[in-house]
């Protein structure tokens, strides 16, 4: 196609090669065409109507380029914009153009193509951190330009410098520094004066204070001509607090960003019955009640009943199982989960806002907003702390205004520089950042401080089973075969038919050399595999491998499968019964280790699992450890904060997107490998490779991490004991008191930075 339009230096410019594309999905052509789910995301504008659209594939500029060249050779289109990075292309439209024709050049290029949906809190988003970023744009570029002529300021009074220039120096920062506070601090003097309304003191009351006093000091003395000013230190502080919460933002609102990926993972359209035909309709106009056709591979949009057909259903998104999950006429689905192997109809029971998987994005919702102890626990003390430096400082300047006025400012801003929380506020965050750079160099991203501190304070770990003790996929544990049959045959017949297999019960068998002479295999939806082998007496058989209903139609003296420790799949032949081939999950290398390591460290250890009674015993006996099982999301998160309630400081360990209201909620958690976004999203510890270790090295630098925050506080907290009284007496000058603190800071950062040498 590319070389039919004389584009082939297309693949000079390439630097990456996607899979050969698949047939163009007429289906999803035809989605473009329906003017009122258009509607739904298409906006009008100047130039014509704009579509946005969300293209997987490309890789690199030459993309962008051949995108561009071949979308305005379709008729009605007039303005492409690509944003690579993004993934994002915006087509502007004529009002006659067929949209339909855009999204079929783009499947024959290769590339998938969905609406590109922009959720309102999305989009709420966006704003604020375009507003944040151009804030702390503005304060930095004021920090530096101030600082600039601070360093000027200082050289001078140490070289002599003419006080007019000192005078011109002064005035040229402080327009920077108003511009600043105002534009770019305001955020702090908002949230104080929201909270003080209230009755409340946060650390932004004695931030917004200081900040205020100091600048009001600066301006005094540039106007007068006399004293010290602070535009440098004003500035600084603003642009720093500033990059700290905007970075803590970021990853707060990763959740929100998972959630809405996750329901655009949802089909866009659905075939609904009506009037006597399947009619395709957007999935907003299906209700309770309307029969439904999903195909095989596709995603189920809605809770529903099974009416007519056999499959398979993956809900791993709700119980963390390896296996889908047969369904016939008459069984429950459930929105969010896919449907792997055959056509099914449903009668829907709710529309998607009543929904199992809604219910789920809510519960982590729930989670994202309820604050963990630690967080209450320190907004109760910056409370008081604020109030204390507060108190200080008024009755500093109350004192003396009785004995000498002209010390009353200078005292009452000493005390407020003394007591002022950097070096308290950098004590847990800086500790926090050398444990995070110790972490990293391990393979485990860190998110926030309260992880560190809680795990270092826990007794109680809850770890989920599926996925996260145990590997992703499974393998073959035990077989019993029949009088006669040889494992080594069994094993071959098996993968033999499991080879054409896409189900992940089957994955266990490719790598089993196969059986030859097994011909026509055929998959049978919800039940097996069925196929014909030449025997070794010459004759042909039909052959099966799956479930026991499935295989006893053919062999009637198929006996049950042992036990449900494991997932039985049976095989029979026209002759008989001829074995049972157990399939079992395999503990990550070295779990039970440290795990016992774990529990020799003080740690109540207990596994939460959706998975089945049995399994979950059989691999609790062999960790001993408690458990509890066959747990719903809403069990998991429900469980946990009962244990919080009873007092217990709680680390959550998963791997799924069942486990992310339970992650969310917990004290700390760790997502381990392979874990989905919304688990990674919800998680204070993301490990990044497959070492289940690496929860030992968590728990190991955030102890090193708690001792290194509490000297960091116990120095910070014996300068602002020492300081404030000395302030207060005004035998600390305001320039003496920022050189303190100062000072104080640096002392607590370097502690910190002896963590980077603690060795693994």
């Amino acid at each position: 196609m590319i070389a039919g339009a004389d584009l082939s230096a297309f693949y000079r410019q390439r630097t990456d090669y996607p899979p050969q594309p698949a047939e163009v999905d007429s289906r999803v052509v035809a989605w473009f065409q329906d003017k009122d789910w258009l509607d739904s995301f298409t906006r009008e504008s100047d130039e014509g109507i704009e579509m946005p659209l969300m293209v997987s594939g490309m890789s690199c500029a030459a993309c962008t380029w051949i995108v561009e060249k071949f979308l305005l050779q379709v008729r009605g289109v007039s303005k492409i914009d690509v944003n690579l990075a993004l993934g994002r292309v915006v087509v502007t439209l004529a009002p006659d153009a067929e949209p339909g024709s855009v999204i079929e050049q783009l499947l024959k290029l290769g590339y998938g193509v969905r609406p590109w949906r922009t959720d309102e809190r999305l989009e709420l988003m966006r704003r604020e951190n375009k507003r944040d970023l151009r804030r702390l744009g503005v304060a930095g570029v004021g920090m530096m330009q101030v600082g600039m002529l601070a360093i000027a300021l200082h050289a001078g009074d140490l070289q002599g410098m003419d006080a007019k220039l000192q005078q011109l120096l002064r005035l040229a920062s402080a327009p920077l520094t108003l511009l600043v506070l105002i534009y770019s601090g305001r955020s702090f003097f908002s949230n104080a004066w929201q909270h003080l309304k209230h009755g409340a003191l946060i650390m932004d009351s004695s931030v917004s204070i200081a900040l205020l006093l100091a600048t009001v000091a600066s301006l005094w003395a540039t106007v007068s001509g006399g004293g010290a000013t602070y535009y440098d230190s004003v500035t600084m502080f603003v642009f720093f607090l500033l990059l700290a919460r905007y970075l803590e933002k970021r990853l707060r609102n990763a959740d929100l960003i998972a959630l809405a990926q996750l329901e655009d993972e949802l089909p866009e359209f659905v075939a609904r019955w009506s009037n006597g035909d399947w009619v395709r309709c957007p999935r907003d106009h299906v209700v309770s009640g309307d029969l439904i056709y999903v195909a095989a591979g596709e995603a189920i949009g809605f809770d529903a009943t099974v009416s007519k057909g056999q499959s398979a259903v993956d809900e791993s998104v709700f119980n963390g199982e390896s296996l889908p999950r047969n369904v016939a006429q008459g069984d429950s689905v459930y929105a969010g989960t896919v449907n792997r192997e055959a056509s099914l109809e449903l009668e829907v029971s709710a529309g998607y806002r009543q929904s199992r998987l809604a219910a789920l994005a809510q519960d982590v919702e729930r989670a994202r907003h309820e604050k963990p102890r630690y967080l209450q626990l320190i907004d109760r003390l910056a409370a008081r702390f604020v109030a204390l430096v507060l108190l200080a400082a008024l009755g500093t300047a109350m004192v003396w205004l009785q004995i000498n006025p002209s010390h009353a400012l200078w005292s009452a801003l000493a005390v407020l520089v003394v007591a002022c929380p950097c070096a308290l506020s950098l004590a847990t965050p800086a500790a926090v950042a050398s444990a995070t750079a110790w972490l990293r160099r391990r393979g485990v991203s860190v998110k926030g401080e309260f992880g560190l501190l809680a795990t270092a304070d826990a007794r109680s770990v809850l770890i989920d089973k599926t996925g996260t003790l145990t590997e992703t996929t499974l393998a073959v544990g035990q077989l019993i075969s029949a009088e006669g049959v040889s494992h080594d045959c069994a094993l071959a017949l098996s993968a033999a038919l499991q080879q054409v297999s896409s189900h992940p019960a089957a994955r266990a068998f490719h790598n089993i050399a196969p059986l030859p002479g097994v011909t026509d295999v055929q998959v049978v939806a919800g039940a097996g595999m069925r196929g014909y082998w030449l025997a070794l007496d010459g004759t042909q058989k039909e052959v099966r491998l799956g479930s026991l209903g499935f295989i006893s139609d053919l062999a009637l003296d198929t006996p049950p499968p042992p036990d449900d420790d494991h997932y039985w799949v049976g095989l029979s032949d026209a002759g008989g019964w001829l074995a049972w081939i157990g399939l079992a999950e395999h503990l990550r290398p070295g779990a039970g280790d440290y795990l016992n390591q774990l529990q020799t460290m003080g740690y109540s250890v207990t596994i939460v699992s959706g998975d089945s009674h049995a399994r979950v015993a059989a691999l609790a006996d062999k960790l001993a450890l408690p458990f509890r099982a066959a747990m719903t999301p809403s069990d998991k998160l429900d469980y946990l904060q009962q244990q919080q309630a009873a007092g217990s400081t709680v680390i959550a360990v998963g791997d799924g997107l069942n486990d992310a209201a339970f992650l969310g909620a917990a004290d700390a958690s760790v997502a381990v490998a392979g874990a989905t976004a919304l688990a990674r999203a919800q998680a204070d510890f993301v490990v990044t490779d497959n070492d289940f270790g690496r929860l030992l090295d968590i728990v190991r630098i955030a102890r090193k991490a708690r001792t290194t925050m509490r000297q960091n506080l116990l120095w910070a907290a014996g300068y602002n004991i020492i300081g404030i009284p000395f302030a207060a007496m005004g035998l600390v000058p305001p320039w003496a008191a920022a050189l303190g603190m100062s000072i104080s800071s640096l002392v607590v950062v370097v502690n910190a930075l002896r963590l980077r040498r603690v060795k693994g």
